[in-house]
């Protein structure tokens, strides 16, 4: 994954990253169904958008983790 696009994913609300997942996994599937009667064009497609996901899951963990972190030492 481009660094850019790892930095835009940093800073992306939680709102924005749950919304961003929704719309990769939503393609995934396509993907998969367009595959079961065709071969794909670009299945690199279904690759990079689980990497996406992934990151965008770590991303959330991390916040989550820093968060309850935060709260600790309150």
């Amino acid at each position: 994954m481009k660094r850019k696009d790892k930095e835009t994913l940093k800073n992306m609300s939680e709102g924005e990253l749950k919304a961003q997942a929704a719309e990769l996994k939503k393609q995934i599937f396509q993907i998969n169904f367009k595959r079961s009667t065709a071969p794909v064009e670009n299945p690199l497609q279904l690759r990079n958008a689980r990497r996406k996901i992934a990151m965008i899951n770590t991303f959330m963990r991390q916040r989550e983790l820093a968060k309850t972190k935060a709260e600790v030492k309150k």
